[in-house]
């Protein structure tokens, strides 16, 4: 079984040129864990998701390490945060992209997006492999929704 067959076709994402404000709005409005991040021409650059927005509004020290015990710095108050995210909410997307973020082809083994799930924790971008044009996505829930509804055909 290939990525293609499971994909979702023409996926929402945000482009490199629009501002972390915006892709933060995507990302809460339609509960995503990551979006593809794509240029002018719909080639896949990277991604944004909920944890590289959340990154973004704590103290660099907070999120390297196990500090817990030694956070009370930040105290409880959210204010903070919401002041960093007001400071950073017209600034470019391109300065926040995971541009490391995996990627899969329309004939990668499902079994490869998979893994890819599981070590990274992302939405996997599926690219066309001439142009690296954006051409669909794989999440967790169609993984899932693949492996666990029965299908018509042979049993294994």
């Amino acid at each position: 079984m290939s990525c293609e067959k499971i994909m979702i076709r023409n996926p929402k994402s945000v482009r490199e040129d629009d501002t972390i404000g915006n892709a933060a709005r995507e990302i809460v409005d339609n509960h995503c864990v990551s979006l593809p991040v794509v240029d002018a021409s719909g080639r896949f650059v990277g991604l944004f998701g909920i944890f590289d927005l959340l990154a973004l509004l704590v103290p660099r020290v907070a999120v390297i390490g196990n500090l817990l015990p030694n956070l009370q710095f930040l105290g409880d108050d959210d204010g903070l945060m919401r002041q960093k995210f007001a400071s950073l909410r017209d600034s470019p997307l391109n300065r926040a992209v995971n541009r490391e973020a995996a990627r899969v082809y329309p004939d990668t083994p499902l079994i490869e997006a998979i893994r890819l799930l599981c070590r990274n924790h992302l939405t996997i971008p599926v690219v066309e492999p001439e142009t690296e044009r954006l051409i669909g996505v794989i999440s967790y829930w169609d993984a899932a929704r693949h492996l666990i509804e029965p299908h018509p055909g042979p049993a294994p």
